[in-house]
């Protein structure tokens, strides 16, 4: 199922409820969520689609506030679906990812002959000395 241009400025205004402008960090529709972050979302979860359009097609058309309280009081799986999207489609964004420092997922190097680092500079001696810290669950 794809999303009409009135699902996408629906869900842009009820984004915005849940994540708007504030000091410098930019509004959800402002980095377009309801472009092609959507839809990038909707394919990689495939298990909120029928959530997402419940709840953004459900909203209605009046105040996206609203909206977004009687979702979140009559269906929690439609508000979280709808929830969900937003957040995630906005830190995917370049813009956001950029304000907050973040470069994405890197690849660390890993050599599995070389020893590693905490083992030769003492970080583990104070864990060593301390010793066990086991406490055993209570029995039921």
């Amino acid at each position: 199922m794809q999303p009409t241009e009135k699902d996408r400025l629906r869900f842009a205004s009820l984004a915005d409820r849940l994540l708007p402008q504030w000091r410098n960090m930019p509004a959800a529709s402002a980095v377009r969520v309801h472009r092609d972050m959507l839809d990038l979302i909707l394919e990689v979860r495939p298990d909120l689609i029928e959530d997402f359009f419940r709840g953004v097609r459900g909203s209605g058309e009046g105040d996206p506030s609203e909206a977004i309280n009687m979702l979140y009081r009559n269906d929690h799986a439609a508000f979280n679906a709808v929830n969900l999207v937003a957040v995630a489609a906005y830190y995917m964004t370049d813009e956001v990812r950029a304000i907050i420092g973040y470069p994405g997922q890197e690849n660390a190097p890993y050599n599995p002959q070389e020893t590693p680092a905490y083992l030769m500079d003492g970080t583990l001696e104070r864990v060593v000395r301390r010793g066990s810290l086991y406490r055993s669950t209570p029995q039921g």
